[in-house]
């Protein structure tokens, strides 16, 4: 009938403490972040494009693995090619791209 129980202040202090841990952990991370397209140099983007044009097909994860690159970062340069006609896009579905080389 009386109603909740109150926390500690032991407790409270130790929640504020934490809370105060957690913000300052994701102001250091938010500076630390880099667009996945400054990750890709223009020579890296050179070669890739070289070696797209001789393969059957190309898929995001490909390209990750292969230039040890992360698959946004991936899946950014192939966009790219296709927009400049270097590939095309063939088949498309939520979790996977299938691009092929765009006729010469």
């Amino acid at each position: 009938m009386g109603g909740t129980k109150k926390k500690p202040i032991s407790k409270m202090d130790k929640l504020l403490k934490e809370l105060e841990e957690k913000q300052k952990i994701e102001r250091k991370t938010e500076g630390q972040r880099t667009p996945p397209s400054a990750l890709v140099d223009e020579k890296l983007y050179e070669q890739i494009r070289k070696e797209v044009v001789k393969q059957a097909y190309v898929t995001p994860y490909l390209i990750a693995s292969r230039y040890n690159l992360r698959y946004s970062a991936a899946k950014e340069v192939l966009r790219s090619l296709v927009s400049e006609g270097v590939l095309k896009l063939h088949a498309y579905s939520q979790r996977l791209a299938i691009y092929v080389p765009a006729a010469s």
